[in-house]
């Protein structure tokens, strides 16, 4: 049947329980996406399956054993994404993309190769767009990035903000001062800190200034200098709005706008968005700004959110024929 059978002799029995995951998670992960078997005896694993595959199983294999060697803390999905592009490449540059470490010790670093090419535009460029679906982790790395600028003397500060564009309920209408109306529509990128710098260093960051949250309508009129700017949902800004941001950069600043085309909760009649129109309109500008389109391979989620946005394209595509 063109099988083929590979064996792996693993250098420290001490690792094969790291390697193999628990419950089997990781073997299971290169069996579902490479179409292989594997099984352990002893200190050997056999590979059986179509002779590019086994090739490649082996190659995933060997850099997990190299990672855990090295005591990376690499999870299952970097497995599973590695297996899904068949890149065992993939996992032997883990530990040279690391940003940072969470409150818990967590290593937070790229885990995709689209997810890798957009870190690596935001260190080289002072203002990058990313583009992508909802998972891909545009935010969350942004945020990452801009604290690792903060924590290393890189930036004096971080100003985070995104259009209120109002679904349902008027802001005006909403209990409470300004902050307390605009709040809930910062509440991930509040996570995201609490995540990385915890709740109490986060709060006292903010209430110095050192970290700003404010709607996209309060950079109006600024210069900002010496930050690590991030405007989220940027498909939610009209076209003057887009035009006024990108022209707040001041020296020594870097911006990273992200955003999801087909998330915009703009009206017809405002016209197209502005982050649509910034993409066509700085498109041939060839040194400092960079553009980053993420996909469906680079949704880091739960696995059903793949799925989901999957079923959701091909329904609007029919809809459109």
């Amino acid at each position: 049947m063109g099988e083929e059978t590979e064996v792996i002799k693993i250098k420290n029995p001490e690792y094969i329980l790291k390697i193999s995951g628990v419950l089997d998670e990781n073997f299971k992960a290169i069996e579902e996406h490479l179409g292989v078997k594997l099984s352990l005896k002893e200190d050997k694993i056999y590979i059986v399956g179509k002779k590019s595959h086994v090739k490649i199983a082996k190659k995933v294999l060997k850099e997990i054993e190299n990672l855990v060697q090295q005591k990376y803390p690499f999870s299952v999905t970097d497995i599973i994404y590695a297996s899904k592009m068949k890149d065992g490449e993939f996992l032997k540059e883990l530990p040279q993309t690391q940003i940072i470490e969470d409150i818990k010790g967590r290593i937070i670093a790229p885990k995709t190769a689209g997810q890798k090419a957009f870190v690596e535009a935001v260190y080289k460029n002072d203002i990058t767009f990313v583009v992508g679906p909802a998972g891909t982790g545009k935010t969350y790395l942004s945020v990452a990035i801009a604290v690792k600028f903060l924590l290393t003397n890189k930036v004096s500060r971080i100003i985070l903000t995104r259009p209120v564009v109002e679904v349902g309920e008027k802001i005006g209408y909403l209990p409470g001062d300004i902050r307390e109306k605009v709040d809930p529509y910062f509440r991930p990128i509040y996570d995201t800190l609490f995540e990385f710098l915890g709740q109490e260093k986060t709060q006292k960051l903010i209430n110095n200034k050192t970290i700003e949250i404010a709607p996209l309508a309060f950079m109006r009129g600024r210069t900002l200098n010496d930050a690590f700017i991030i405007m989220d949902e940027a498909q939610n800004t009209t076209f003057s709005q887009m035009k006024m941001f990108l022209t707040r950069l001041g020296l020594g600043s870097k911006m990273v706008i992200t955003g999801d085309l087909t998330q915009s909760d703009l009206l017809i009649s405002q016209g197209r968005n502005g982050l649509e129109m910034a993409i066509e309109i700085l498109r041939d500008i060839d040194k400092g700004i960079a553009f980053e389109f993420l996909g469906i391979n680079d949704i880091v989620r739960h696995s059903l959110v793949q799925k989901i946005i999957n079923a959701y394209e091909k329904f609007e595509n029919k809809r459109k024929d």
